[in-house]
This record gives structure tokens, C-alpha cells and sequence, in this order.
């Protein structure tokens, strides 16, 4: 497993950092992850990117832009990324889900979430 930060030039900064996608890795179930072994916490600015997430899995790679946005918002959203193939959530265009399946997989991760944010 491994965890690369994108060095950046100017503001905002990273919202989370390798230490907490560490705790996230901790917590969540082992099959979660599957084949993915890097978690790129990305110099690009989410407004920037053609993506409706700010968390992305790309093959072996989760993509985390979380420059300006809240800690908690990045930490939920990679737990949802995380959830997807386990519970076998494929969205039906792209990387965009639907609003019936975001909603399970909210419901899905919030023990996890609560954990990380207490």
C-alpha cells in the first residue's frame, strides 16, 4: 500500500493527509480495497476535474482531490469510493452514481465515519 501526497505551490491546501487515509485504511473492511495499492492525494483542484466526486478509483489508484474542501466531506467521500466494488455499486455512466445508490452507501459507511470524525 502506498500513500503519495502531490506537493502544491499555493493555497488551499491538502484537507486530509496520509495519516488519515491510513486511519481509514485501519478501519474499514480488507476487501474494500481490492485491487487498488495507491491513494494519490492529488495537487488538482476538484473544480478543475470533469469528475461529480472528489474521490475517484482509476484501476489500482484512488485519486483524492481534496484541496479546498472540508476534511470530513474528503473522508466520507473516499469511504464511499471504497464501498462501491465491494458492494458491487456500478454506476451506470462514468463515475457518477445515482442518488438511490449514494444514499445506500451512505448508510453503508456511516459507522466508519463516525468513527474517523468523532
Amino acid at each position: 500500500m502506498k500513500i503519495v501526497t502531490e506537493k502544491i505551490n499555493s493555497e488551499p491546501n491538502h484537507s486530509i493527509s496520509k495519516k488519515d487515509v491510513k486511519a481509514i485504511i485501519e478501519i474499514i473492511p480488507d476487501d474494500w480495497i481490492g485491487i487498488a495499492h495507491i491513494f494519490s492525494i492529488s495537487s488538482q483542484l476538484f473544480e478543475n476535474s470533469n469528475w461529480d466526486r472528489p474521490v475517484i478509483q482509476n484501476n489500482t489508484t484512488f485519486k483524492i482531490l481534496s484541496r479546498g474542501i472540508h476534511r470530513n466531506e474528503i473522508i466520507k467521500e473516499l469511504l464511499i469510493e471504497l464501498a462501491i466494488r465491494p458492494t458491487k455499486t456500478y454506476p451506470p455512466k462514468g463515475h457518477s452514481l445515482t442518488k438511490s445508490q449514494r444514499k445506500k452507501l451512505e448508510e453503508l459507511i456511516m459507522p466508519y465515519y463516525n468513527k474517523l470524525t468523532e
